[in-house]
């Protein structure tokens, strides 16, 4: 649910931190070809653990085999640098947790050159490509894969890649090569693959059309279209087939397994639809509409056998207290299907209302589950500044006490942020 996730940085950090050394005696001598910007954002966050759930059964079963951070502080400064045509995005980032635990790291957000072909543009390097319609989910969004309704909004990481792209006042056209370098990986976000997308606009309609073809997922199309209506109104909708989506499985048995019982493994015709509506009115308020279907999140099915399991391993470790230690392990295990897909569950009903009110944004949104009757309500209000922006929010995990939401390490969570953007 966290909207900070690093990656790890490896050689093109070195690469970007040295160019930006090099270039920084050059920019007076070269105004007009270098340029730069940056964030500094600090977080500080609050979690409730939930007392029910397999992350909690495990804990109440072997104190300590689960490590839960309830409260964080996490600073980032985030530097962006092009000279000419390259470009670069570095964060590094400080973190302290309620534990005492403190470290900090870095990675590399972008490092691409463009080549300026006319009509025609050719990149290459580590670019951030995100596409698709949707707010709250984006079938289509086959390049960035980025994780949709983050806490707050945060620079997205790219993906090694090289594209082609060919642009008019009505079209578009782009070929992305994403991941060139990698062979027979298992992760769908790091698989190597072709990607298109060809867009045009009619009247008041824009239109999209994706393919991908990936290395282990095989093929893939998808179709988009944002109509805006009238002057307040707007309606958007995505529609994805895949021949083959990668989801993480449980193989385990019925009893107590020895090693991990998830692996990724492979799910066939796949399909995915997003439907949606955002009306705006005079004064400023916005109220947001949105149906999506994923079918390569788990199933009805999937889910009640989930939480069957759990109950014969709190069972086993009542009866055999020398497997309690065991039971516990397998309990901790089952919170591996929380990241088995993007969504928890097939269908998802989004709803979202905003109001922009000079430097204020208030908002409050709920995802409702209606095949459990969970839900995730988020409430935030935020202050923008010419360089200076506030935010501050609460996200309540709720529903019967059976739905999957119910089941996560925590019960809901709280944050203050800070941008400064130079």
């Amino acid at each position: 649910m966290s909207a900070l996730k690093p990656s790890s940085s490896g050689p093109g950090l070195v690469v970007a931190l040295l160019l930006s050394g090099w270039l920084m005696p050059h920019a007076q001598a070269a105004e007009n070809d270098f340029s730069y910007s940056g964030n500094w954002r600090s977080l500080l966050s609050s979690a409730q653990r939930n007392t029910g759930g397999p992350a909690a059964q495990a804990e109440q079963l072997q104190p300590g085999l689960i490590s839960t951070v309830q409260s964080s502080l996490q600073t980032e400064l985030e530097l962006k640098a092009q000279y000419r045509q390259l470009h670069s995005t570095v964060t590094t980032r400080a973190e302290k947790n309620d534990g005492g635990a403190s470290h900090s790291t870095a990675w590399l957000n972008e490092l691409y050159g463009n080549l300026d072909l006319g009509a025609w543009q050719l990149s290459a390097g580590k670019k951030i490509i995100a596409w698709d319609v949707g707010y709250g989910f984006r079938p289509n969004d086959v390049i960035q894969q980025e994780t949709r309704r983050s806490l707050i909004s945060q620079t997205a990481i790219g993906k090694p890649l090289a594209s082609l792209d060919y642009f008019t006042a009505e079209q578009a056209l782009s070929l992305v090569w994403v991941h060139p370098g990698h062979q027979n990986n298992s992760e769908s976000d790091q698989e190597q693959a072709l990607a298109v997308r060809l867009y045009q606009r009619s009247g008041n309609v824009d239109w999209h059309g994706f393919a991908r073809y990936g290395q282990q997922t095989q093929a893939s199309l998808g179709a988009a279209f944002s109509w805006v209506a009238s002057d307040a109104m707007e309606l958007h909708g995505s529609l994805r087939y895949q021949q083959q989506a990668n989801q993480l499985q449980y193989v385990g048995g019925s009893g107590l397994a020895r090693s991990t019982p998830w692996q990724w493994g492979m799910q066939n015709h796949v399909s995915q639809l997003l439907l949606g509506a955002n009306l705006t009115t005079e004064d400023q308020h916005s109220f947001f509409l949105e149906y999506w279907y994923d079918g390569s999140a788990r199933s009805k099915s999937d889910w009640q056998q989930w939480l069957q399991h759990n109950q014969r391993l709190q069972v086993i470790a009542k009866q055999a207290g020398w497997q309690t230690a065991a039971a516990a392990t397998n309990l901790a295990w089952q919170n591996t299907a929380f990241n088995a897909a993007s969504n928890l569950r097939r269908h998802n009903l989004f709803a979202r209302w905003s109001h922009q009110q000079e430097a204020w944004l208030t908002a409050i949104d709920v995802l409702w589950m209606p095949e459990d009757g969970g839900r995730i309500s988020s409430f935030s209000v935020e202050w923008q500044g010419d360089r200076w922006r506030w935010q501050a929010g609460l996200r309540l995990l709720n529903g019967p006490q059976q739905a999957v939401v119910r089941q996560l390490p925590g019960s809901h969570s709280a944050y203050v942020a800070a941008n400064w953007a130079f």
